[in-house]
């Protein structure tokens, strides 16, 4: 199987949207507000998603009229992550048919199981045939809202779908996110997530609606940002990179790429090895615009500074998006350092 490289999939998809008619091309993007919800999805699966050749995923694509994009291979994760974008219903629409094709290589696989009298396929059989589970992340400080109080909620997206919904009570490790799993057929999980993208664009609004109370506002995103730095630097500690403290430094700025809204961001520097410098901006620069892209947070590498034996790394955007960026960048750090043996 011939697995797309991110790049690849961005012009893709560039291609497509100059070829779309001028009636496709103002079916409710200028004016409906649009979202991006990521998702996790294992190495198998993401390979089945985007098809030989990025067949599926350009099926998906054109069916759905979202923006999808995967995460490129990670030395040592098993795991990949899955964004789409664009409007509400186009996004949940993605998200089905996504089901749709993973669905239909398992099914594959259990047939060729079976008619090659594999006993490990009457255990597999008993799982559903018809059911997926779809990973979605999503912020912890926006958990609350797709929960409710006392889970009424979410109960109420299960009873509307017919999905089963499961909420982790932690973030992954080295992130503010965490994962909420969708389970049930391609069509309940549309409705599930589509649910689910309304309550999140419907929070976004809500809190948007204080930002005239600017002093306010300022307050506690320098509060929130500070302690996205400690999340970070404990992180960065756990892996080894003592020196990579990050530090926040105040910058509101407008642009919360995908809400449709306003929003304020910060700026946070991390330290990195000279040496790990070629990991994290890559052959042409793929690692860094990958991170870019899918944390949706302007990152900038500063050129050496006389004998200093590291680099400054700035990162700017919302808290959320700085957190994404600082766990990519970790991620690929890591995953150099086991690559050279390093302790």
């Amino acid at each position: 199987m011939t697995l797309k490289t991110e790049e690849d999939e961005q012009q893709h998809q560039q291609q497509q949207q100059h070829q779309r008619s001028p009636s496709q091309e103002g079916a409710g993007t200028t004016t409906e507000k649009t979202i991006a919800l990521r998702s996790l999805v294992g190495t198998k699966d993401a390979g089945v998603i985007i098809g030989r050749a990025g067949k599926n995923v350009s099926d998906i694509r054109e069916q759905s009229s979202a923006r999808v994009t995967i995460s490129e291979i990670v030395q040592g994760a098993y795991e990949r992550i899955l964004t789409v974008s664009g409007p509400v219903h186009a996004v949940a629409k993605a998200y089905s048919l996504v089901g749709e094709k993973i669905l239909a290589e398992h099914t594959q696989q259990l047939q060729q199981q079976h008619d090659e009298n594999d006993s490990r396929s009457n255990n597999n059989m008993k799982h559903d045939p018809n059911s997926v589970l779809i990973k979605l992340l999503v912020p912890d400080s926006k958990m609350g809202v797709v929960i409710g109080k006392s889970g009424v909620v979410i109960k109420s997206i299960q009873e509307m779908s017919h999905t089963r919904l499961n909420a982790s009570e932690e973030p992954l490790p080295m992130s503010t996110e965490r994962t909420i799993s969708v389970q049930g057929t391609p069509e309940a999980i549309q409705l599930a997530i589509q649910r689910i993208a309304q309550i999140l664009l419907e929070h976004n609004d809500r809190a948007s609606g204080h930002n005239g109370q600017h002093q306010h506002a300022t307050n506690n995103n320098s509060h929130a940002a500070a302690a996205a730095a400690a999340a970070a630097a404990a992180a960065a500690a756990a892996m080894g990179y003592g020196a990579m403290m990050p530090t926040m430094t105040g910058m509101p700025m407008n642009g919360a790429a995908g809400t449709g809204q306003q929003q304020s961001s910060q700026a946070q520097q991390i330290y990195i090895p000279n040496e790990m410098v070629g990991c994290i901006i890559g052959k042409g620069g793929s690692k860094i615009n990958e991170i870019r892209q899918l944390s949706g947070s302007h990152i900038k590498i500063d050129d050496p500074q006389g004998d200093s034996k590291e680099r400054l790394v700035t990162i700017t955007g919302s808290q959320e998006s700085n957190q994404m960026a600082l766990y990519l960048l970790y991620s690929r750090l890591e995953s150099e350092k086991a690559r050279l043996g390093m302790r």
